[in-house]
């Protein structure tokens, strides 16, 4: 089912900073970084960035070969819409301490629950944290976003992950797909922070996909 455009949710937002009140109230922060600067100065803590996050699971990538493709390459095969094939998880926040703004310290995570609300899942300080700030920051980017809102021809930065295969993209999608490109934030399957198509994108993690057990630890 292709994703619809929808404008930040107040909820998800919400979700996020009543979580980390929580979270700082109870058992602390865990990450090093958030755990100086909420320390130092809590009310220094801010949101930016926000953008939804979009995963393909493993299953559904080892899918994009069906029985009657018989022993075709993927290069072979029309594959689908990549709009079609992940599922939203939610929205993704940039976490920067006002004092000091140069780049994020962290990245906060709020998923959908079965009621149809959010809630905090995951802090987190990884690579990926800076990783988006420049993806964000590249020419392309920059100016796809700068154009989308010159000529109203919108598209929203996301996060596209295939954890079962360590990958993370910048995702800048279109309503007209055509013009979608990603940029892989790591060199682990392909150079990073250079456009890449859905298309080719697909057919490099299904090749990767393979590697992959099938086992219930690696499913995601």
């Amino acid at each position: 089912m292709p994703i619809s455009a929808v404008d930040l949710s107040d909820g998800a937002r919400n979700a996020v900073l009543a979580g980390m009140i929580k979270r700082a109230s109870t058992r602390g922060f865990a990450t090093p970084k958030l755990s100086f600067a909420h320390s130092d100065h809590p009310e220094g803590l801010q949101l930016c960035a926000p953008h939804r996050i979009a995963l393909l699971r493993l299953n559904t990538l080892r899918r994009l070969i069906r029985p009657n493709n018989g022993a075709k390459a993927p290069a072979s095969i029309e594959l689908p819409a990549l709009d079609s094939v992940v599922t939203i998880l939610g929205w993704r926040f940039l976490i920067y301490d006002r004092n000091d703004a140069l780049e994020p310290i962290a990245a906060a995570h709020a998923v959908l629950t079965d009621h149809g609300g959010y809630r905090l899942a995951e802090l987190n300080e990884g690579p990926y944290v800076t990783s988006s700030l420049k993806a964000l920051q590249t020419p392309s980017v920059r100016e796809a976003i700068s154009s989308s809102i010159d000529d109203g021809n919108s598209c929203e930065p996301m996060l596209l992950l295939a954890p079962a295969i360590y990958f993370a993209g910048l995702w800048i999608r279109y309503q007209d797909s055509q013009k979608d490109f990603i940029l892989p934030m790591d060199s682990n399957l392909l150079p990073a922070f250079r456009d890449v198509k859905p298309a080719q994108l697909l057919a490099v993690l299904f090749q990767a996909s393979l590697a992959v057990p099938t086992d219930s630890a690696s499913a995601g």
